[in-house]
C-alpha cells in the first residue's frame, strides 16, 4: 500500500503540467499514441477512441461571460485529478482503453488496475512511457485488491469496468469515505461499451472552473482606477 500511496503522489505531482496542456494537445498525443501502440490497434478500439478523442476536442472552448460591473467571467473545464481505472473479470480490452483514455483526454492523470489481466495492463503502461507519455500520467497498479484503493486520499474519480452488482457495492463503500465526494464512472458493458458512447460520458471525468478578471472598479467605472493611482 505505500507503493500505491507513493504512485498517487506521483499522479498528483504530474497533473497540472498534463491538465494545463488542453484538450487539442491532449487528444492529438493521444491519437498518436493509439496509431504506435500494438495494444491498441485493434479495429474496435480505433474506432471508438477515434469517437472518444474527437469529442474530447469539443470541451476545449472557453465560454466568456460579461458580468455586470464590466469584470469578464470566463467558463472553463478542467481535468479532476487522479483517476483509478479498474476492470474486474467481466472486463474487455476495449472497455478498459476506453476508460483510460478518456480520464488521460480530459486532463486527468491515471492509476491502471486489472489483476485478471495484469500482464496487459503493465505492457500497456510500459510501452505508453516509451512513446512519450509522461510517467506520472499514467501508471500501473500490480497486485492490488480494489476495496483498499477506495479509502485512499487522493484519488477523485473511480472509472471502474464492471458489473451492476459491483458498481452497486462500489458506489457503496465510496459513500462511506470521509472527506471529499470520489466520483464514480462505470462501464457495465464491456461488450459494446454503451455507457462510454453517451453524450455526457466526457463530462464526468471534468470540473467546471471559473476565472475572473476585473479590470474595473467597484460599480464598473473605470475612472475611479485612473484617480485611484493618480500621484498626489
Amino acid at each position: 500500500m505505500t507503493t500505491t500511496v507513493s504512485r498517487i503522489s506521483q499522479a498528483q505531482a504530474a497533473w497540472e503540467a498534463w491538465n494545463h496542456l488542453g484538450f487539442t494537445q491532449r487528444s492529438e498525443r493521444l491519437k498518436k499514441l493509439a496509431s504506435e501502440l500494438p495494444a491498441l490497434r485493434d479495429a474496435k478500439i480505433q474506432a471508438l477512441l477515434r469517437q472518444l478523442l474527437d469529442r474530447s476536442i469539443t470541451l476545449e472552448p472557453i465560454q466568456v461571460m460579461p458580468g455586470p460591473t464590466g469584470e469578464s467571467n470566463e467558463l472553463y473545464l478542467n481535468g479532476r485529478g487522479v483517476v483509478l481505472v479498474s476492470g474486474d473479470n467481466t472486463a474487455t480490452e476495449v472497455a478498459m482503453v476506453g476508460q483510460l483514455m478518456t480520464a488521460l483526454a480530459c486532463g486527468n492523470c491515471v492509476l491502471l488496475q486489472w489483476p485478471e489481466q495484469q500482464e496487459w495492463a503493465r505492457n500497456l503502461v510500459e510501452k505508453a512511457h516509451m512513446f512519450g507519455l509522461p510517467k506520472g500520467a499514467i501508471q500501473y497498479l500490480p497486485d492490488t485488491e480494489l476495496e483498499p484503493l477506495l479509502a485512499l486520499d487522493g484519488i477523485a474519480v473511480i472509472a471502474a469496468v464492471c458489473t451492476p452488482e459491483q458498481a452497486r457495492e462500489i458506489n457503496r463503500q465510496l459513500a462511506q469515505r470521509n472527506g471529499l465526494l470520489v466520483q464514480l464512472v462505470t462501464e457495465t458493458d464491456p461488450q459494446t461499451c454503451t455507457h462510454l458512447l453517451q453524450p455526457d460520458h466526457l463530462l464526468r471525468f471534468v470540473t467546471e472552473r471559473t476565472r475572473t478578471i476585473n479590470t474595473t472598479a467597484v460599480g464598473g467605472n473605470a475612472t475611479l482606477l485612473e484617480l485611484g493611482s493618480t500621484e498626489l
